[in-house]
């Protein structure tokens, strides 16, 4: 067996005269190695998040924090949004996007196939879609046009009068 002595040269000799402690030197070392790959990129990691989207407009630096592409995320950004319906909305999204996987999903940043929209949020168009900075704006764009199409349904669709508010303080 070799071992290194305190110049690290190797040394040729027998493993019971080796005291316990220097058995487990290199041991020691590759362990002190790997804590300190691992946190360094743990700090990597917390400081700079995954899901931070930077833009440059007019020489000033903006930074969007967008939605993760995960269920509960979308849910919970279409409820704080006013959507009616909202789970039919995030099924309508699973379709429209290959469950988040589409083109146009994840270049546009347009979960819900949106071809036309003359709203803020729209940044432009590219595959013939709509194209938003985050996908935070494409929900907003969504309800925006959700709520045009509930104005047109309210009066015509059911005889009650406010039949869409009733809709919104059921869900």
């Amino acid at each position: 067996m070799y071992i290194l002595d305190k110049d690290f040269r190797l040394i040729k000799t027998n493993i019971k005269s080796i005291k316990p402690y220097r058995r487990l030197r290199l041991l020691f070392y590759i362990s002190v190695t790997l804590n300190i790959i691992l946190g360094v990129s743990l700090y990597k990691i917390k400081t700079n998040p995954p899901n931070i989207v930077v833009s440059m407009q007019r020489d000033t630096v903006i930074k969007y924090h967008d939605i993760m592409l995960t269920d509960s995320a979308i849910l919970v950004e279409l409820v704080n949004n006013g959507c009616v319906l909202s789970n039919v909305a995030l099924a309508q999204f699973k379709i429209e996007s290959a469950h988040f996987k589409s083109a146009i999903c994840l270049e546009n940043k347009n979960l819900a196939g949106i071809r036309t929209s003359q709203s803020e949020y729209v940044k432009g168009k590219k595959n013939d879609h709509c194209v938003y900075n985050t996908y935070r704006d494409c929900i907003k764009d969504y309800v925006l046009i959700q709520n045009r199409y509930l104005k047109k349904i309210d009066g015509k669709y059911a005889e009650a009068s406010g039949y869409v508010e009733l809709i919104k303080r059921m869900k």
